[in-house]
């Protein structure tokens, strides 16, 4: 289940409350503190099967109280990985707040850049899901990662024949949020004779606009959802629209009823706030559990 964290609530309270342990709720959770919890915040009470830990992938909101070493022992991704995509000078300094991407999105930009040529060649329309979610999904923060440092080889797969390319390349310069020139290549696609990936363009002109001005915290949804009241399908829900801004406050939290997903995995949502309405509400994944904002 989902418990919301009540002021004066620990660890071990909770646990005596609904007949469990601290360990279980650790292991269910992202927690580098046991003894800093916050009021508001979602906590999965899990049963004895736990399957996934919530609050991180792809992203990962530092607490107080949060080090690289922690998040390196929950997850076995090595400090100097997470300090070296996320471009972390002091590996000891965490900002509160701050959002983290959690996976070695390490690449070669050429040799990605290669594989994104390639592999989205004349018949790149016959791509699986799959194939599509491994290469261009996942890749997208692996440019994220590289910063700066990828955006002349993004620059050069806009013209690449192929719409799916075309419109993760798009996505993925959203993802990294700088630089004036992005945003002439981007206004430029917007003209793209496919309309998904002028729309695509279109969002990641706004998502790099919101971050240069509130920072890299707010997201733009890429295309109409619905936001439920709780981490479940049959709850009660609205529609968030295509280009809908939001601010995650958690990501990545699995189905307390242990739905099914899209793909006959667990269904997993992310807990969020459409800024323009303050309206807090679950957000589900689809596909490859995949997240469909920038």
């Amino acid at each position: 289940m989902l418990y919301y964290v009540k002021s004066g609530d620990t660890l071990s309270k909770i646990a005596r409350q609904f007949n469990t342990t601290v360990n279980s709720i650790l292991n269910a959770n992202t927690i580098c503190n046991p003894n800093l919890i916050f009021p508001g915040e979602p906590l999965i009470i899990p049963r004895n099967d736990v399957i996934y830990r919530a609050g991180a992938t792809p992203y990962y909101i530092v607490q107080p109280g949060d080090s690289l070493w922690c998040l390196y022992r929950l997850y076995n991704i090595p400090i100097n990985v997470i300090a070296e995509v996320n471009n972390i000078q002091n590996p000891n300094i965490l900002y509160p707040g701050t959002e983290l991407l959690i996976g070695d999105y390490r690449a070669n930009p050429e040799e990605l850049k290669e594989t994104w040529e390639n592999t989205g060649g004349v018949e790149c329309d016959l791509l699986s899901p799959l194939q599509i979610h491994g290469i261009y999904y996942i890749g997208s923060f692996s440019w994220e990662a590289l910063g700066t440092t990828g955006i002349p080889y993004l620059l050069d797969l806009l013209n690449h024949p192929c719409d799916i390319v075309r419109s993760y390349t798009a996505l993925s310069l959203g993802r990294i949020g700088l630089n004036e020139s992005v945003t002439e290549a981007l206004t430029e696609l917007t003209n793209d004779p496919s309309s998904f990936v002028a729309d695509i363009a279109r969002l990641a002109i706004k998502r790099i606009n919101l971050t240069q001005e509130y920072g890299k915290r707010i997201h733009v949804t890429i295309e109409d959802n619905r936001l439920y009241n709780q981490p479940n399908l049959n709850s009660q829900s609205i529609i968030l629209s295509e280009g809908s801004e939001i601010i995650v406050l958690k990501w990545n939290i699995p189905s307390p009823t242990y739905e099914e997903g899209p793909r006959g995995d667990l269904q997993v949502y992310d807990y969020v706030q459409v800024v323009n309405t303050g309206q807090v509400g679950f957000l589900p994944r689809v596909g490859f559990n995949e997240i469909r904002i920038i």
